[in-house]
């Protein structure tokens, strides 16, 4: 979990609660801790039926797909995923489908238009003649969403193509529009607004320069009011880029585009497939997108085959009772990416209560050396602290002393690492503070053929596939099995500090940093010699400080999703937390901080704002107010992510005030009036209500 960066050292008082082995023994008494929580016959036992070869297969089999969402091709995939899963005898299966047609919206996102493409090529017809692009050889040139139609005509760059800048003094009136930027605002800027032909997205100067012949992946997410306008969008290389630069500056390079393509009303499917637990009302959720261009290969196709070996490996080991039965449901959906998971938790509100878990697994089969990339897993955000972090950590712990490996796979070495909370995959809907569903994210990164051409089935390696799949597999068989004995295993983890390997600190026995403030640093933040200002900013601290301290104690208190309700209690008499609440109101009423900042907002939104070509609708809600918007992302250091957690704190039991203490411990100092002038903005759009406090 992050500490503030600005808080005084005075302030940072710690006490070694330490939970001692007798104390544990006490809840558990029958057998000594050992230094993973997954016992080891349970992991050999995962690790001897998890293959990833088979998974590799898996990917193979739905790159085959041009997968876009609400596209026959991403209807194919899912049937393909399907067949699989009935051949595995998995039969418990079911497909939800949500209206997607450029006007519906979940939250703020608006489902795409469907889209059936089957050809389109662009050629280069003066000064000479040369194809660049031809959808069927290389399905990413093709800017996705491009409507049905031919064209000809002279070309124009514009620089980056996004904003009007771009075109002052330049007419692109029945042009071919060469461009940087993302494809989506281009097209809207040059066709949609200013009559262009079409647009032609070559890569920006610093964009991966070193590999000269990706084709990056665009889309123009066209909305359903702008269908009747809608044009082309292709993309090219450097190499054709630089090639064509020079008749480009004579202003004599003519090009032809050819479409045959629709665009219309379709739906977003979700899949969802079942191994039911003992107990209906509670489960276990492991989510990938299956959404991608062909090939999409680590991008997530990778995510999708694990997924569906998880799911038969699981199968399998039940059916022949070599791991326990499983307590809770594991439920494994398969999305389009954001839109669909977004508007399945809207119609699924009961998963707030239903779901302990999430695990979502995202660009997981990297052969590491040829992408240069790592395993990150990221925890789950200071909004939602619970003992999923540490339990993953230690089964990473554990495959990585496994040292497997697939007998077509790769010797590299196991490279992973934990990280604070990022954001950009459906772990953030899950983790959202209107759904409150724990959520990790398997994925690696960096990867230079992200979205490109290069994402393809030889990146992808069986041994990195089946060290994520057996983390993961053994993750979740843990979740839907754990009670009362697990829990206590796991407890010295989620009580103790970072900074040492997880089996070490079960060794220890128990937590060695848990946060408070003894009188005497309330005290000092009262002197009646301290100026306003100096008194402000001690209790200030001290306020975000004890933030941490509920957060880990929150973190704590999340086992007993896993405990009877005999556990429940013996773990309470256990772990006698602070009452941290008792020693913020110590120090007095805060009065440095305007009396609107006594507010209390709550959000009426699921997930990350969507602010992008693809779903302009925050952008034209906000209106005039959208300039204050982007001159945050310019002055607030990870703007997306302060956005994201205000909006999780924003639970109808926070003040303003205490919401940006909240995001403040997490990512440091924020500007003055931002927190009140973000929701201020929400609210006159709808997506925040003024409500009591709770």
């Amino acid at each position: 979990m992050s500490r503030p960066r600005y808080l005084p050292l005075a302030l940072l008082f710690i006490t070694l609660l330490r939970i001692a082995p007798q104390a544990l023994a006490q809840l558990s008494p029958a057998k000594p801790l050992d230094k993973y929580v997954v016992p080891q016959p349970q992991f050999e036992a995962i690790v001897g039926e998890y293959s990833g070869e088979r998974a590799l297969e898996y990917v193979r089999g739905i790159t085959q797909f041009h997968r876009i969402q609400a596209s026959p091709g991403f209807t194919g995939a899912r049937n393909w995923v399907m067949d699989h899963l009935k051949a595995y005898g998995i039969s418990d299966v079911e497909v939800e489908r949500f209206p997607s047609d450029g006007h519906t919206r979940y939250s703020t996102h608006v489902g795409p238009m469907a889209w059936t493409a089957r050809e389109g090529e662009l050629w280069v017809e003066e000064p000479f003649r040369e194809r660049l692009c031809r959808f069927s050889d290389q399905p990413v040139c093709l800017s996705t969403l491009s409507n049905g139609g031919e064209w000809r005509g002279v070309a124009v760059d514009v620089g980056g193509g996004t904003d009007a800048a771009s075109y002052e003094g330049k007419d692109v009136r029945a042009k071919v529009v060469f461009a940087s930027g993302y494809a989506g605002a281009v097209h809207r800027e040059a066709v949609i607004r200013r009559g262009a032909l079409g647009v032609v997205i070559y890569p920006a100067a610093d964009d991966r320069p070193e590999h000269p012949d990706l084709v990056r992946y665009n889309g123009l997410w066209v909305q359903a009011d702008e269908k009747e306008k809608a044009t082309f969008g292709f993309q090219i290389s450097h190499r054709q880029w630089e090639r064509l630069k020079p008749q480009m500056a004579s202003g004599k390079l003519v090009l032809r585009a050819k479409v045959d393509a629709e665009l219309h009303a379709g739906a977003l499917e979700v899949t969802s497939a079942y191994l039911r637990g003992s107990d209906p009302s509670k489960e276990v959720i492991l989510v990938a997108h299956l959404d991608h261009y062909k090939f999409g290969a680590n991008d997530n196709a990778s995510g999708s085959a694990s997924l569906l070996e998880i799911a038969r490996a699981v199968k399998t080991l039940l059916d022949q009772k070599r791991i326990p039965p499983l307590k809770r449901t594991l439920h494994f959906l398969w999305v389009p990416e954001h839109f669909g998971t977004v508007a399945w938790l809207t119609k699924h509100p009961e998963v707030s209560e239903r779901a302990i878990a999430a695990l979502n697994l995202d660009m997981v089969g990297e052969n590491l050396v040829k992408t240069n990339s790592r395993l990150n897993i990221a925890r789950t955000p200071d909004s939602l602290p619970s003992f999923l972090n540490d339990l993953v950590e230690n089964v990473a712990e554990q495959v990585e002393e496994a040292n497997l490996v697939s007998p077509n796979g790769s010797h590299n070495l196991f490279h992973w690492r934990m990280t604070p909370y990022t954001a950009g995959s459906d772990h953030d809907m899950f983790n959202d503070g209107s759904v409150r569903v724990p959520a990790v994210q398997f994925g690696h990164w960096p990867d230079w053929t992200h979205h490109t051409n290069q994402d393809a089935v030889d990146k992808v390696d069986s041994t990195t596939l089946r060290r994520v799949g057996v983390l993961a597999t053994a993750s979740a068989v843990w979740l839907a099995t754990a009670g009362d004995e697990e829990a206590v295993h796991l407890l010295p983890l989620v009580m103790s500090g970072a900074g040492l390997r997880s089996f070490e600190r079960i060794r220890l026995g128990g937590a060695t940093l848990l946060p408070f403030a003894p009188a005497t640093a309330i005290q000092g933040s009262t002197k009646p010699e301290l100026t306003p200002e100096q008194r402000a900013k001690a209790q200030e601290a001290v306020r975000r400080f004890f933030v941490l301290g509920q957060m880990k104690w929150s973190g704590v208190r999340s086992l007993e999703q896993l405990m009877t309700p005999e556990g429940t209690k013996n773990l309470q008499r256990l772990i006698d937390p602070p009452d941290h609440q008792a020693i913020v109101t110590a120090l007095g009423p805060d009065t440095a901080r305007p009396k609107s900042m006594q507010r209390v907002p709550k959000k009426k939104y699921i997930g990350p704002i969507a602010d992008g070509p693809a779903s302009p609708w925050f952008r034209q809600a906000l209106g005039a107010e959208y300039a204050w918007w982007q001159e945050q992302v310019r002055q607030v250091p990870q703007f997306e992510l302060v956005v994201y957690e205000a909006g999780n704190f924003a639970d109808s039991k926070r003040s303003l005030a205490e919401i940006e203490d909240a995001v403040a411990a997490e990512y440091g100092e924020l500007p003055q009036g931002f927190i009140e002038g973000l929701f201020d903005r929400l609210a006159k759009i709808g997506l925040v209500e003024w409500v009591e406090k709770k």
